[in-house]
């Protein structure tokens, strides 16, 4: 499997609209610059690329938020292929689930610990007292 630094060097070949920085973390800055670090795995090097692949970067709701973390890393899931990367479902998966965890944990009423349902505006409703929260914001 190639380190992120020779994928990087392939993806620039590949993508020239595409700037890729290193920086603190791995992360996909609309519309076209790709954050990664020294120790990156490639895997989540191709996620953020599927990022730009997909071109969906809006989201209302969290659960939106959650379907473009999937449709990413199904484009990283293509995108080994192109580059003889092994892809790893687990790997996936675990970075899935820190998104599922934040969306469960949002959803939770802070006064009676119900599921609550988000709202247009990105406010939570509890159906079981009525309260209402505002999202806590997008997981890093």
């Amino acid at each position: 499997m190639p380190g992120s630094n020779k994928l990087v060097v392939k993806l620039k070949i590949d993508y020239p609209e595409l700037v890729f920085e290193l920086g603190p973390r791995d992360t996909f800055h609309p519309p076209h610059t790709v954050l990664y670090t020294k120790k990156s795995a490639p895997l989540l090097v191709l996620h953020e690329v599927g990022h730009y692949l997909t071109k969906e970067t809006d989201f209302e709701s969290d659960i939106e938020l959650l379907k473009i973390e999937s449709l990413a890393w199904e484009q990283a899931r293509r995108l080994c292929r192109k580059y003889h990367i092994k892809w790893d479902e687990d790997f996936a998966q675990d970075h899935l689930d820190s998104y599922r965890d934040y969306l469960y944990t949002a959803s939770l009423c802070p006064n009676c610990n119900i599921t609550g349902y988000q709202d247009n505006k990105g406010d939570y409703h509890c159906p079981l007292c009525d309260h209402h929260w505002p999202s806590p914001g997008r997981p890093e």
